[in-house]
């Protein structure tokens, strides 16, 4: 049991952080509480699977092999950059993306982003004698929807300030610009 609260607890601090999955819910959320909690079950696909490549021992094999690593790190880091473009040049009236290509999109972006791998591959090692593998897919399921809740909220809490045109597009290229920065932190590290 002390192990599953180390996972939990570990989980949901590096969960909450601001990155580059939060942000993409919050970018999401700014234009349709719909699309953030397709790109919130999208983004928890990803972290199911990294759990349990690591969790089964596979994220050594992608560990190991580095050119495994930089095509995943680059595959994300171009995600955030087209996510950039798109949060820079979109207006109110963009339309946004259909249900199935939204889910995918973040899926690839959760999947792809290096640092939660780095994560599991710290805190799995030390809790997997002791925990089952259902377990921490529940905590990891359960915690990133408590997240995902909290930054859809925050961008609903934001809405009114938000329905100005200028404010929207200030929000819009300031999350942009956070997406570029964490672009080059994914292909840096």
């Amino acid at each position: 049991m002390l192990d599953y609260l180390l996972f939990a607890s570990a989980f949901l601090a590096s969960a909450i952080s601001p990155g580059a999955d939060t942000f993409l819910i919050l970018s999401r959320a700014i234009e349709s509480k719909r699309q953030a909690w397709i790109a919130a079950a999208g983004i928890t696909t990803g972290k199911v699977l990294m759990v349990s490549a690591a969790f089964f021992g596979l994220a050594t094999l992608i560990r190991d092999n580095a050119d495994l690593l930089t095509v995943l790190k680059f595959f994300g880091a171009g995600f955030l950059v087209f996510r950039a473009v798109q949060l820079w040049n979109a207006t109110r009236s963009t339309k946004p993306s259909r249900g199935g290509s939204e889910y995918f999109a973040a899926l690839a972006i959760g999947f792809s982003n290096p640092q939660p791998f780095a994560f599991y591959l710290s805190i799995i090692p030390a809790v997997v004698a002791q925990t089952f593998l259902p377990g921490l897919l529940a905590i990891v399921v359960i915690g990133f929807g408590l997240v995902s809740a909290l930054y859809i909220l925050l961008a609903g809490r934001l809405s009114n300030w938000l329905g100005q045109v200028a404010n929207y597009q200030k929000v819009n290229r300031s999350l942009a610009i956070v997406f570029l920065v964490l672009a080059v932190i994914v292909v840096s590290r």
